[in-house]
């Protein structure tokens, strides 16, 4: 008999157990009698001193664990001041003290006697426990976060919700105090964020970007309700287009614990919450009221001790005593049967997914201890079952998921919270909506002092140490005058009167401050009695609030100063300003790479060059880039519009911009325009100035349309082009096919017309591809077929997936990739749904995630059925790829059939499934077409080469050099 040896199962995913952990800045340091600051105490008390206990002991018992805690600046400001650490631990003493006396008290109750004992126990222990950590709880967690039990995150500085911000500054200052605060408390960087209420809005990730933050947790929504929708759903992290990860709630666990009807709390085993000894005793007995009085408020207000002796029971009036063992088998039990819903949950999405899935469960630590007296038990034995009793699913933090998935789709994230209705209602409603138009005017002269006041030491009337400090108060109040907790309580309509004060003192110490320093006449008693009483943020600088967008004699260069040196730099040779409405960061098409690469080609050889553009979130409003120098406009608009009559817009921004330049000093000696967007604002500055104008046809709405013209809009565009090759001094196109093209429809004269293919940088950043990175996307067996651009008609992705069931025929194990988003989205997916997991959707991609792709694929297919150039053929040229592209347009100049790659017909699903097909099979030809292609790339496509035979032309029209001629 042969012995059958156990097989160990299979990983099927993981889980990120995450606990928010905060409180809002409660700290009364001439009082000690604040309701409110008892919060404190009974987070302590409750949440995360047993945390700390549960951590301990799993670490002794050798448990492996991951949990993942946010921590918020006003809870590690509580629990790092010696104030705040003096007055929690008479607290301890006064609870040991009324535990005692409540064992005498009921001496003679058998059945609540023992409960008074275990009370009296429990809090030695925690007194223990507290001063183990020699009464500083941020050392023990970031003690757990060295040894790698832990991932500790950092959140708004305030937790302020940063949907309700009015400016970019605002947003920035609170988050970039958060981080400054997380370096001193952890000695190290976040890498996670948790946002305040998980309130994200449209901008937020660029910021959190630029301050190093890799990923957030999202409510649900924000993943549901993305574009495009994701492929792997709230099962793992979805980036968004700055390249930071949203982990998504997921809905399923949190329902099992956050239930109000069925959630584990609820249980009638657990300790009830709302009958404390405090509200219990002494209503109708003097003697009771004589022995709790010393433990409840001076003011004789009644408050939760934390002595509770009756479990839920029942939803009527009758309780019965809290039974601790009856309460700790039953959190063993739910944490098995939490467990067990992971491992289903991970079971079916790995079914689904092309990774082992992850699911994110966060909850508000304080639910654990506090509203959940078993919740740090469930905590402890949810992870010894993990580790323990199961192989299926894993603990895991955020960090460690993208350590293992670096690649994820790309979408734009649902703007929401995990408030009422996924939305803001809770922070914006009838009974708090009265705070934002004080904080929003706050926000405004917090940015306009901050800005002023950038550069102290110009400042001669006092002391610029003084002013530093009263600058960095004022930046304290205002952000405390933003927390979300006030907003919430006046929604909750719990201890509004002090949430309205709240509000209403910060806010009124910040404007005596700022009335101080605008009259440079600083109360120095004021200004320390406001930094003892609201010491957290040490370290905070309030040139957080320099403006992102100063004002100054050309309207977004930041400062005078640099206008001026800017001015000096190019005055003495032509300045070309490009005209364009997208230019990286913002891909919108191949128009973006295209510009860049030229212009930065023409700088390398010494040109001064100006880019004029929109401005995209995350990119300064003026930079030079790469030789470059790069103006970003901000569009305003009149409400909703479409693009046509946004570019309208943009053109009017252009126009101001180049006329402030023209009236500060600043040369404007040629004019470069690409496409129609730009055609107003060109043809504007060159009959006001007479400068010469020269225009590139990236591609014509005649030609994107098959020649049929049908609607109002194409009509519209096509007479633009038109206008713009009439009024340009020269016309530039990209092919051969162009010119042809644009002289036929605009009835050009030959010599008006010449022929610059786009150029491409051939230095390859470097990489971070492995041959195991290419596991993402496919098994080591299996062949990867990738396409990349946007997803319209022309594109001739749906030809693609019409030849892949040819394709499949011949080589089985072939996956294909479509990266990319547009309009024929959903048409797309819905045609390729019945190939299964054989394609596909990769959404919009990062640069970065772009390479790695292109590295893994072994094919590279463009079968577009319109194509003025396909520079992205000549990135996958660049990164030694092997291409099939389509018989059609510029692409067609590109390829020379069966030397540097194939040329498929143009609509015909089988002529380009045997190309793909013969280069799958054929892995040494793919190889001979892409060193050809390569060596092409650089006889023929150099930037340096094409900017100096554009250069000629440049120079004519200048008349710097009328002799030269062009070397085609």
């Amino acid at each position: 008999m042969i012995n059958k040896i156990k097989q160990k199962p299979e990983l099927k995913g993981y889980l990120a157990l995450v606990l928010h952990a905060h409180l809002p800045y409660i700290r009364h340091f001439d009082r000690d009698d604040y309701m409110e600051e008892r919060w404190f105490y009974e987070a302590m008390t409750e949440t995360y001193l047993p945390l700390i206990e549960a951590f301990d002991r799993l670490i002794d018992d050798k448990v492996d664990f991951r949990i993942t805690i946010s921590m918020t600046p006003t809870l590690l400001a509580l629990c790092t001041d010696p104030l705040m650490q003096e007055r929690y631990m008479n607290h301890l003493h006064k609870l040991i003290e009324l535990a005692d006396k409540e064992t005498v008290r009921l001496a003679k109750d058998k059945q609540l006697l023992p409960l008074a004992r275990m009370y009296a126990e429990r809090f030695r222990k925690l007194q223990q426990i507290f001063m183990g950590c020699g009464r500083n709880i941020v050392n023990k967690f970031r003690y757990y976060q060295e040894q790698g039990f832990v991932e500790i995150l950092t959140s708004a500085a305030t937790h302020g919700f940063l949907p309700l911000m009015k400016t970019e500054e605002a947003i920035r200052a609170q988050i970039a105090a958060a981080v400054d605060d997380y370096v001193r408390h952890f000695g190290r960087k976040p890498k996670g964020i948790w946002l305040p209420e998980c309130g994200y809005t449209l901008g937020v990730d660029r910021i959190l970007k630029q301050l190093g933050i890799d990923f957030f947790i999202a409510d649900t929504t924000a993943v549901t309700y993305a574009t495009p929708y994701p492929n792997r759903e709230l099962y793992a992290p979805l980036m968004t287009p700055y390249g930071v990860s949203a982990f998504p709630r997921d809905p399923e666990s949190s329902r099992q614990v956050w239930s109000s009807q069925d959630g584990y709390p609820g249980d009638f085993n657990y300790r009830e919450y709302y009958r404390d000894i405090g509200w219990d005793l002494g209503w109708n007995d003097l003697k009771e009221w004589e022995h709790i009085r010393p433990y409840v408020l001076p003011t004789h207000e009644r408050v939760n001790t934390g002595i509770k002796y009756y479990r839920i029971t029942g939803k009527g009036s009758h309780r019965e005593p809290y039974n601790p063992e009856w309460a700790r088998e039953k959190a063993a039990e739910h944490a098995g049967n939490f467990m067990w819903g992971r491992e289903k949950q991970a079971e079916h999405w790995q079914r689904h997914l092309d990774r082992r899935p992850i699911i994110v469960s966060p909850y508000d630590a304080e639910l654990f201890g506090h509203w959940w007296y078993e919740g740090p038990i469930f905590i402890e034995m949810l992870c010894r079952k993990i580790f323990f009793d199961q192989d299926q699913i894993k603990m895991i933090t955020p960090s460690e998921y993208l350590k293992e998935y670096p690649v994820a789709d790309t979408g734009m994230l649902n703007e929401s919270s995990w408030g009422r209705n996924s939305s803001a209602e809770v922070w914006l409603q009838g009974n708090n909506d009265w705070i934002y138009r004080h904080l929003h005017e706050a926000e405004k002269r917090m940015i306009r002092l901050a800005t002023d006041n950038e550069h102290l030491e110009s400042t001669a009337h006092m002391s610029a140490a003084q002013l530093k400090r009263a600058l960095n108060q004022a930046a304290r109040e205002l952000m405390l005058a933003q927390s979300s907790d006030w907003a919430f309580i006046m929604d909750s309509q719990t201890v509004v009167d002090y949430a309205c004060r709240r509000t209403k003192d910060h806010l009124g110490c910040f404007r005596r401050l700022c009335d101080m320093i605008e009259a440079r006449q600083i109360d120095e008693p004021f200004l320390s009695e406001l930094e003892e009483k609201d010491n957290l943020l040490p370290d905070i600088d309030y040139r957080h609030y320099v403006s992102i967008y100063r004002r100054s004699p050309v309207a977004i260069i930041p400062d005078v100063a640099q206008f001026e040196q800017i001015l000096k730099d190019t005055r003495d040779k032509p300045n070309l300003f490009m005209l364009a409405w997208e230019y990286p960061p913002k891909y919108i098409g191949g128009l973006s790479r295209a510009v860049a690469a030229l212009s930065e080609a023409l700088a390398a050889q010494g040109e001064i060059v100006h880019v004029i553009t929109s401005s995209h979130y995350g990119a300064p409003y003026f930079e030079k880039l790469n030789g470059v120098y790069v103006h970003r406009l901000p569009v305003l608009t009149s409400g909703d519009t479409d693009f046509f009559h946004w570019t309208f817009e943009m053109n009017l921004a252009m126009v101001d911009h180049l006329l402030a330049w023209k009236e500060g000093g600043g040369r404007i000696d040629l004019l470069h325009a690409h496409d129609w967007m730009v055609y107003h604002a060109a043809r504007e500055i060159k009959l006001s100035f007479g400068i010469p104008l020269v225009c590139t046809i990236h591609a014509t709405e005649w030609g994107r349309n098959q020649g049929n013209l049908y609607t109002d809009l194409q009509k519209k565009i096509h007479h633009l082009e038109w206008r713009l090759t009439y009024d340009s001094e020269k016309v530039f196109v990209c092919s051969e096919y162009m010119r042809n093209e644009v002289q036929t429809i605009f009835q050009l004269p030959p010599d008006k017309v010449h022929v610059f293919p786009n150029a491409i940088d051939l230095a390859l950043p470097p990489g971070q591809f492995s041959p195991s990175s290419r596991r993402d996307w496919a098994a080591d067996n299996e062949k990867i077929v990738f396409y990349v651009g946007r997803l319209v008609y022309e594109k001739g992705v749906q030809v693609l997936i019409d030849a892949m069931p040819f394709i499949l025929s011949q080589v089985p194990g072939t996956r294909l990739i479509i990266a990319g988003s547009g309009p024929m989205e959903q048409e797309l997916r819905a045609k390729a749904y019945h190939l299964g997991d054989r394609v596909t959707f990769a959404g919009f991609i990062v640069d970065a995630t772009k390479r790695r792709l292109f590295e893994a694929a072994d094919v590279c297919v463009f079968p577009s059925l319109y194509e003025p150039f396909g520079i992205v053929a000549l990135e996958a040229m660049k990164h030694r790829r092997p291409v099939v592209v389509t018989d059609t347009g510029g692409l067609a100049d590109i390829v020379q059939h069966g030397v540097d790659g194939y040329k498929a017909l143009p609509g015909h699903a089988q002529s380009l499934a045997w190309h793909v097909s013969d280069i799958l099979l054929q892995p040494q030809l793919g190889s001979r077409f892409a060193d050809a292609a390569y060596r092409k790339l650089q006889e023929h496509y150099d930037g340096q080469r094409i900017a100096k035979n554009m250069k000629v032309v440049y120079d004519r029209l200048t008349y710097a050099q009328p002799s030269l001629t062009i070397a085609y």
